[in-house]
């Protein structure tokens, strides 16, 4: 189904997509309203209008162009906003205007929180919400807004960050917040495991078995 979607972004080898998931049609009602309420003007007066002679059918392919462009605008926006979700990464495609789009991504494996929020009485009616994922790295979040179905979203995204961990991959180091809850005895004890752990990579001796 999301084949051709997909395929515009290099996996690599080994890499199964497992979901696309996009913002719902509701987060562009107000574009699409201006584009049915164009069309419907357009045939409404197209009596009136063409009465007018030349006059008349320029409003007339005007009021018809508004809504064929922002139709485009609306389809154009809800389908190359998306989050690809794979077994190993998180693909961020943001659709900022007609010719600028953004990709980022954040693998599981630096995925330090997962957070969905839902907010409104529309929101609540509709089971929308938001989507965003706090990572390790220099792209610190991303973000999907208007998502139908968050928490089904959230569940998915949480089980395959865990099964990213169990097989193997790089652990997540520990972020600010985890390290303001640690005692002091701690800290010290974690200081000294880092220190112990830098000097003997520094003499490149072997890890201890």
């Amino acid at each position: 189904m999301y084949m051709n979607f997909t395929k515009r972004f290099k996996l690599r080898d080994g890499e199964q997509v497992v979901a696309v998931v996009r913002r719902s049609v509701l987060a562009y009602t107000a574009p699409a309203a201006l584009a049915i309420l164009c069309a419907f003007l357009a045939f409404f007066l197209i009596v009136p209008l063409m009465a007018r002679g030349s006059f008349g059918l320029g409003i007339f392919l005007l009021l018809l162009a508004l809504a064929v462009i922002m139709t485009f605008r609306v389809l154009w926006f809800w389908y190359w906003t998306a989050f690809v979700v794979t077994d190993a990464r998180i693909i961020d495609s943001d659709q900022r205007g007609i010719f600028h789009r953004r990709i980022s991504e954040a693998r599981f494996n630096a995925v330090e929180d997962i957070a969905i929020e839902i907010r409104g009485i529309f929101a609540t009616i509709f089971h929308l919400g938001n989507i965003r994922i706090q990572t390790s790295g220099t792209q610190a979040t991303i973000e999907l807004r208007t998502v139908p179905r968050p928490e089904l979203v959230h569940e998915l995204l949480g089980r395959l960050q865990t099964e990213a961990r169990s097989r193997g991959g790089a652990s997540v180091p520990p972020s600010a917040l985890q390290l303001a809850q640690l005692s002091p005895p701690e800290l010290t004890r974690l200081r000294e495991h880092i220190d112990v752990e830098l000097k003997r990579r520094s003499s490149g001796a072997p890890p201890p078995i």
